[in-house]
C-alpha cells in the first residue's frame, strides 16, 4: 500500500483513535477534526500584505515588488495564505519528512479558503486543472513522497466536499528533469540559472494543458525562481495561463528552503 493510501486511511481512523489535542498550544481544539485550535489559527502568520503577482510580503500599501515591475514572472498571479514564519515553517518541514503530518489537513483547508475568496475578488473563474510541484525522481525515492502531491489531494477533497467542486490533481503532465544543487546554498540568480531547464511537459499526456489555465500547487514559494520555471514550461506547452498556489511565502533572503 503506498504512503499517499495510507495517509487516507490515517486520516479517517486517528482521529477516532487519539485525543485531539492543538499542535500548537496542547490546548483543546473547538472541534474534534481540529489539529490547531482557533486561537493559535488566529495567530498564524497569515499574508496579509504581499505583492500582487508574486505575492512576496510587501510593506502596507504596496501593490507590485520591484521585481515584478521590472521583470514580471511568467505566471499570472500566486496566491499564499502564509509568511514562511514559526510555526508554520516547522510544519513545512514536518511535512517533508512525514506524509502523515496531521496540521496539514487543517492548513490545506485554510490555503483553499484563501484561494475561493483571492479568485472571487478578481472575478476569475478557479483552475480545474492542477498540477502538484514534481520531484526530481531521485529526491521521490529518497522520500518516498511528494509532499505537494499530499497537499493537492487533500486541497481536492476540500473543495469537492465542501464546495461540490471538483479539483483535478495531476502528477502525470509534468516531470522535473535535473536534479540541481539544494536551493539554499544558491543565491537568488544562482536559483534562477539552475532550474530554467529544470522541467519537461508530457506531450503524450491524455490531459493537455493546450488553451488551459493551470495552476501549479507547492508547499512554499522561496524566490519564484522554481515556479517561474514551472510556469514557463507549461506556457510553451501551450497553457493558456499558469497560477502558483502555496502554503507559505518568503523573500528568498530569509529562508533556508
Amino acid at each position: 500500500m503506498t504512503a499517499l493510501a495510507n495517509y487516507s486511511i490515517l486520516g479517517h481512523v486517528l482521529p477516532h483513535l487519539i485525543p485531539s489535542r492543538c499542535a500548537i498550544c496542547s490546548g483543546e481544539p473547538e472541534t474534534a477534526n481540529q489539529c490547531i485550535c482557533d486561537a493559535c489559527v488566529s495567530e498564524l502568520p497569515w499574508l496579509h500584505n504581499q505583492c500582487q503577482q508574486c505575492a512576496v510580503p510587501l510593506a502596507a500599501g504596496d501593490v507590485l515588488c520591484p521585481d515584478c515591475q521590472s521583470t514580471p514572472p511568467a505566471y499570472r498571479r500566486c496566491i499564499s495564505a502564509f509568511t514562511y514564519q514559526a510555526p508554520i515553517d516547522n510544519i513545512i518541514l514536518k511535512l517533508k519528512n512525514d506524509p502523515y503530518a496531521s496540521e496539514i489537513k487543517q492548513l490545506t483547508a485554510l490555503l483553499a479558503q484563501r484561494i475561493i475568496h483571492n479568485y472571487q475578488q478578481a472575478a476569475t473563474a478557479i483552475p480545474k486543472m492542477v498540477i502538484p510541484m514534481p520531484l526530481h525522481w531521485r529526491k521521490m525515492a529518497q522520500r518516498g513522497f511528494n509532499q505537494s502531491q499530499i497537499i493537492g489531494n487533500l486541497l481536492s477533497n476540500y473543495f469537492l466536499y465542501q464546495h461540490k467542486t471538483s479539483l483535478k490533481i495531476h502528477s502525470d503532465i509534468c516531470q522535473r528533469i535535473s536534479n540541481s544543487q539544494a536551493q539554499h546554498t544558491l543565491d537568488k540568480k544562482q536559483r534562477a540559472r539552475s532550474v530554467k531547464n529544470a522541467f519537461s511537459v508530457s506531450a503524450q499526456s491524455d490531459h493537455s494543458v493546450k488553451g488551459k489555465t493551470v495552476a501549479v500547487l507547492d508547499d512554499v514559494v522561496t524566490t519564484g525562481a522554481t515556479a517561474n520555471a514551472i510556469a514557463s514550461a507549461l506556457l510553451k506547452a501551450g497553457a493558456k495561463q499558469v497560477d502558483i498556489w502555496c502554503l507559505a511565502r518568503t523573500s528568498w533572503n530569509n529562508s533556508t528552503q
